[in-house]
């Protein structure tokens, strides 16, 4: 999991760069370990499907954000209280994109 975290920092660092595939390359393989090591509904992966929303929307392929960010609203509202600040951050992630898709 650590390695996994370090990838998705460096996707976090590439996202705030602009650099997308990069970006998107580091948490494609965070998201390949922490699909091996983690259970199935994992906050972590939860928050790495988020990472992979957030880029989606920011090159505007709306319904990839909206599917990525659907995976980690699933995995959150099974793993968090529902007051959670990543459930309810993520929920309104998918209201946003839907409001484009529209």
């Amino acid at each position: 999991p650590d390695i996994a975290s370090t990838y998705n920092n460096m996707g976090l660092v590439h996202w705030y760069k602009g650099e997308y595939d990069l970006a998107l390359m580091n948490y494609e393989k965070a998201l390949k370990i922490q699909l091996k090591v983690l259970p199935p509904d994992h906050p972590s992966l939860a928050g790495t499907y988020r990472n992979i929303g957030l880029l989606h929307e920011a090159t505007r392929t709306w319904e990839s954000a909206l599917q990525y960010y659907n995976k980690a609203a699933a995995i959150s509202r099974k793993s968090l209280p529902t007051t959670h600040p990543q459930l309810v951050t993520t929920e309104n992630d998918i209201r946003r994109v839907k409001a484009q898709i529209k």
